[in-house]
């Protein structure tokens, strides 16, 4: 049953509490943009104080409990880690399942924000906000999401939905899927936030990857992923197609230097140019690739 509560610190604004996902999505549809989904709060909170209209009518989903807990479930023959939009960060930096499943999950939840704002902050939330620290990391692990809304329900891949267009205010992340197999186990991962102060402040780039190598020696399913600050998330798909059908031996490494500056377009902001973002990343990447490929570099 949905309550409704008045919110003394947002005097202007109610506070609705459906316990159900088709509740919430009935409270949206009600108010329409006088509405917006609230969870843990935390960047909506940094988005109201920086100036940012506060919504006449806060849906909080914290009572629903399909949007909670982490399992392991089957998707036809894989196995699938999913974990519930309304799990912490905390919990995903320490739930064994995530620890044993899908560590770089856990390790990347360690770079956000201090700990305080971790044990309140929801992955949905992270994820919903379109610029996450975490999304470059589920990029890379081929990640997909449930979504809900007034019509319909599905699973897609971040990535897909990140590059979707269409207004999607009105859709409910309710699970996050995080894909478990035999090829997972010889996967090889990174993942790197530059920031001012990398806990407290957004980052100046965040960049993950992932490969492996096959039978025959060559590089892959390899994955590269940029963010960071406002720009939206992406994978570099042309960049990882110079990796394809390559040996360690036969990378060109220059050649990913320049695809990389080429692929990755993010803004230019009152502190930092796009310039120096570029070359951030590609640095980054060519250097933890590297280390990858050849650990006695290090």
């Amino acid at each position: 049953m949905t309550t409704k509560k008045e919110n003394s610190s947002l005097a202007s604004s109610v506070i609705w509490t459906p316990t159900t996902i088709q509740e919430a999505l009935a409270k949206k549809k009600e108010f329409g943009a006088d509405a917006c989904f609230i969870s843990g709060g935390t960047l909506l909170q940094l988005q109201w104080e920086n100036g940012n209209k506060v919504p006449k009518n806060l849906i909080s989903l914290q009572l629903i409990q399909k949007m909670q807990g982490i399992e392991v479930e089957r998707d036809h023959d894989c196995k699938v880690l999913s974990i519930g939009a309304l799990s912490t960060l905390a919990t995903c930096q320490n739930h064994s399942l995530v620890t044993m499943e899908r560590k770089l999950l856990s390790e990347v939840v360690k770079h956000i924000a201090a700990p305080a704002v971790r044990n309140q902050a929801t992955i949905g939330g992270n994820i919903a906000g379109r610029s996450g620290d975490v999304i470059p990391a589920l990029l890379v692990m081929d990640a997909e999401i449930s979504l809900c809304n007034k019509v319909s329900s599905l699973k897609k891949s971040v990535w897909s939905w990140l590059k979707d267009k269409e207004d999607q205010q009105d859709d409910l992340l309710t699970q996050v899927h995080l894909p478990i197999n035999e090829q997972e186990r010889n996967m090889h991962y990174f993942y790197k936030k530059i920031g001012r102060r990398e806990a407290f402040t957004a980052a100046i780039v965040t960049v993950a990857g992932s490969m492996s190598l096959n039978e025959l020696g060559e590089l892959d399913h390899v994955r590269l992923a940029v963010g960071g600050g406002d720009n939206l998330p992406h994978r570099l798909k042309a960049t990882e197609r110079l990796f394809k059908g390559e040996k360690l031996s036969t990378v060109t490494w220059k050649e990913v230097y320049s695809s990389i500056l080429k692929e990755f377009l993010p803004t230019t902001d009152a502190f930092l140019s796009a310039d120096y973002r570029k070359k951030v990343a590609a640095h980054i990447i060519i250097s933890e690739l590297q280390e990858l490929v050849f650990p006695s570099l290090k």
